[in-house]
């Protein structure tokens, strides 16, 4: 009895041509040749050895969303981003960005076996490039094995190819390992930090810096700071509200409202939570917390001028306090420029786990990966500093116009 062979799916002869695609062929020979195959084919006990249907790459049709959201809930590395509701989210809010899952599928039960979501982000100013996945703090292709990912590869450089993208970029933060076999260029420019609630609070809480975290806490808390979750549309207002006014304070490109609505209507109440904390009455900070499995992911957050000093820190000490009580395994604070010192220095006072984050970059075209050199963080570009000083003198108003433009670029 012989093992089945896996089909790579359809690939232009363009992909083949370029120097891309034949590293990408050759990968996947390999991966055959070696036996590092995904499955192993279903065996008949009696009769002679029949030929067993190869697992195939496919795009999944809008209609098969509920398998693949089912996939996603399944697979160990499965998060909310990787979600058809966070497809929903950056359609919504984002005209520019549409997304597919590609996916491994078994031959004979049609099971998914591997797969990653794929973002085209269509700029007229940056150029359109192919993303998994846009706007997330950190996400994996939802692959158990190098063979997987590279059978995957073929397509996603087609896609690349008929788009006229730019780059493929995909993001690691478990498979940096399996992704590395597959020979793309690896880049890292942003950092992850998150804690484990394994243990009691009081462990937990000890473990925190004492003057910069501790002692903000106690003095917010004696100041009769208060923390409420907050449903509904209002909190979501409430919450970009905040935020504006934060990012403008730090000459930042304010996000515009309707991605912070879509992710309300999308994703709340079971995937996304609001808390915001009340000085004297009134709101002054919020946290929109990602939820999906045993991680809570602190997505966005921001404090008004007139929050008294310790509130963020009493605001992320409740939430983790209700991510524990609510069953979480992780607190994830997400992703931080690697050339960010302040909010580096911020994070790594809460004694979290730090990790770089990787992502691995496919150019269509020779050449490509050379003229575009090491790629650095968006943050240390000419364009986003100059956007920052513009911004600087720019009142909320207006630099919610701007924000408005920015991310009709980004993704």
């Amino acid at each position: 009895m012989s093992k089945a062979r896996l089909s790579p799916g359809p690939v232009t002869n363009a992909a083949v041509g370029s120097p891309n695609g034949k590293r990408i062929q050759e990968r996947v020979k390999s991966v055959m040749v070696a036996e590092s195959l995904v499955m192993t084919p279903r065996v008949f006990a009696e009769g002679p050895s029949r030929v067993v249907a190869s697992p195939s790459v496919q795009w999944l049709r809008p209609d098969e969303d509920a398998d693949w959201d089912d996939f996603v809930g399944e697979h160990p590395y499965g998060l909310v981003y990787h979600l058809s509701a966070w497809k929903n989210v950056l359609h919504t809010a984002f005209p520019h960005i549409r997304g597919r899952f590609l996916v491994l599928r078994d031959g004979e039960s049609g099971r998914i076996l591997a797969g990653m979501p794929v973002y085209t982000v269509k700029s007229w100013l940056l150029g359109r490039h192919i993303s998994s996945l846009p706007f997330s703090s950190f996400c994996d292709p939802l692959i158990t094995s190098a063979g997987e990912f590279n059978l995957l590869l073929p397509e996603l450089e087609a896609l690349c190819r008929r788009s006229k993208s730019r780059v493929a970029e995909v993001r690691s933060t478990r498979t940096e390992e399996q992704l590395a076999e597959s020979g793309l260029d690896r880049s890292s420019t942003y950092k992850h930090h998150y804690l484990s609630l394994d243990g009691g609070m009081d462990e937990i809480f000890r473990g925190f810096s004492k003057s910069s975290v501790r002692q903000k806490i106690q003095q917010a808390e004696r100041a009769g700071v208060v923390v409420e979750e907050r449903g509904g549309e209002d909190g979501i207002k409430l919450c970009h509200t905040i935020l504006a006014a934060t990012r403008s304070r730090r000459s930042l490109p304010v996000l515009p409202y309707a991605f912070f609505r879509a992710m309300g209507e999308s994703l709340r109440p079971q995937h996304l939570k609001v808390f915001l904390a009340y000085q004297a009455g009134k709101p002054v900070a919020f946290h929109l917390i990602l939820r999906f499995k045993d991680l809570w992911i602190s997505e966005y957050s921001g404090n008004t001028d007139e929050a008294q000093n310790g509130v963020n820190q009493l605001l992320y000490w409740d939430t983790i306090k209700r991510a524990h009580a609510d069953g979480a395994k992780t607190f994830s604070f997400g992703r931080t420029s690697s050339t960010n010192e302040g909010l580096l220095s911020y994070k790594r006072r809460w004694a979290p786990v730090e990790q770089d984050l990787a992502e691995f970059n496919l150019y269509p075209e020779a050449g490509t990966a050379a003229r575009q050199g090491k790629k650095r963080p968006r943050e240390s570009s000419i364009a986003y500093r100059l956007t920052r000083v513009f911004l600087s003198k720019a009142p909320t108003p207006l630099a919610r116009i701007i924000g408005n433009y920015c991310y009709r670029h980004l993704g």
